[in-house]
């Protein structure tokens, strides 16, 4: 799978590692299996690296359906974080516009989106 998670129970954040090439559909069986449901896992932060994934499959079609299925898992009380770590322009578009996307569904996870790991997880709180 494109997508590697590993989960920090200490730290309550989900790390998700892009590798390869990214589809919508990865991003939608990360949000089911990850997020749907009173999953503890929804009151989590996520750390997204997409530094390293090639997202040229990626569609807004499918972008819209993935920001609907996770802003609607979204906690309503303490928002948490989403920190988007890209290496590119096309990442950069993709992540502003599915931030954008989210928000307007409803999301209420803070999200931004990163050039740089450092900043990334000072954001987020948490150790290089």
């Amino acid at each position: 799978m494109p997508l590697e998670v590993r989960i920090d129970p200490e730290l309550r954040v989900i790390f998700v590692h892009g590798d390869g090439i990214v589809t919508d559909a990865d991003l939608l069986v990360y949000v089911k299996e990850y997020l749907v449901g009173e999953s503890d896992f929804r009151t989590f932060d996520e750390l997204f690296d997409l530094s390293g994934a090639d997202l040229l499959d990626l569609t807004y079609d499918g972008l819209a359906s993935v920001a609907a299925a996770a802003a609607a898992t979204d906690p309503e009380a303490d928002p948490v974080k989403i920190a988007i770590l890209v290496s590119e322009a096309r990442g950069l578009g993709f992540s502003r516009w599915y931030q954008s996307r989210r928000e307007s569904q409803g999301g209420r996870r803070l999200t931004r989106v990163f050039w740089d790991e450092a900043e990334c997880r000072e954001w987020l709180g948490i150790p290089l």
